[in-house]
């Protein structure tokens, strides 16, 4: 061990290890600890584990939060185990908004905080500050989690108060809020309007944003670029009916978009399109 390079022990060996194992590495030494904590070393095992077969699923229970394995190579049943929390929250009042790399953003219902909040660490941050920012209207707003092209990771949060829209980001290497520009002379700060989670996907954040009930014409995707900092409209998939609605799902880093036609308790079709250059394409029908 001592002839092998830090930087090779650590992303090439201590990375592919469970977090469990990864979490016991970190008693080793104060360098171990400092490079474990570090991104570099957290998107190297985040990369591994998502390769693997071995799969975790955060759970989310009335009482409870406990973490289960998946592995899709083997049928066996594994114990899941409980994940402490360590800020007060009871498991229902808890809104689990977006998740990268790890790390997962959360709506304390009772104070409307947003808290990030790393399970494996057991570190988390409050981003409510004395200004206002940080706070989260589950019916209202919408949020994304992203890295930019400076390596920092980020939050954005779309704020919507009384039928005003504010954009604001947080950096998490600066440990402050920002605000951005969004499209001119656009409705979508209305309350009719009602904004999907962000999925992240090819250096853009992109939002469905839905009018009333889902009429097709009252549809349409919102992109966030995460590098530039900018808003950008794209057209919905050439779809016309009175019930129409869409989730965005990122697979091997291409948008697609499952199109669903017909109301709740009876959907006539649902089609699978995927987004290349800004047209969307129309797939598989389910």
């Amino acid at each position: 061990m001592s002839c092998l390079p830090f930087l090779v022990v650590m992303l090439d060996i201590i990375a592919r290890l469970p977090p469990k194992n990864v979490a016991q590495c970190k008693l080793v030494c104060k360098e171990w600890l400092d490079f474990i904590l570090e991104r570099k070393f957290v998107r190297a095992h985040c990369h591994y584990m998502r390769a693997s077969a071995d799969q975790k699923l955060l759970m989310v229970g009335w009482k409870t939060i406990e973490v289960h394995s998946l592995n899709y190579k083997s049928p066996r049943f594994i114990v899941p185990r409980g994940v402490a929390r360590p800020f007060y929250a009871h498991p229902s009042r808890m809104f689990f908004l977006a998740s990268l790399d790890g790390m997962l953003c959360v709506c304390l219902q009772n104070t409307c905080e947003l808290v990030v909040w790393n399970p494996l660490t057991t570190k988390f941050k409050k981003l409510a500050n004395s200004n206002s920012q940080g706070f989260y209207k589950v019916d209202s707003d919408a949020l994304g989690f992203f890295v930019d092209s400076s390596d920092d990771y980020n939050i954005l949060h779309i704020k919507r108060r009384r039928g005003t829209m504010t954009v604001y980001i947080y950096s998490m290497e600066l440990n402050s809020w920002s605000t951005v520009r969004f499209l001119k002379h656009r409705p979508y700060h209305h309350y009719t309007y009602l904004w999907s989670p962000a999925t992240l996907c090819g250096g853009g954040l992109y939002f469905v944003v839905t009018q009333c009930r889902g009429r097709s014409d009252g549809l349409t995707v919102i992109r966030f670029d995460v590098n530039s900092k900018s808003f950008s409209e794209l057209c919905f998939p050439n779809v016309y009916d009175d019930e129409v609605s869409g989730s965005l799902v990122n697979i091997n880093e291409e948008l697609h978009m499952y199109v669903c036609i017909g109301n709740y308790d009876y959907r006539r079709e649902i089609v699978l399109w995927r987004l290349k250059n800004k047209s969307w394409m129309k797939g598989h029908v389910l």
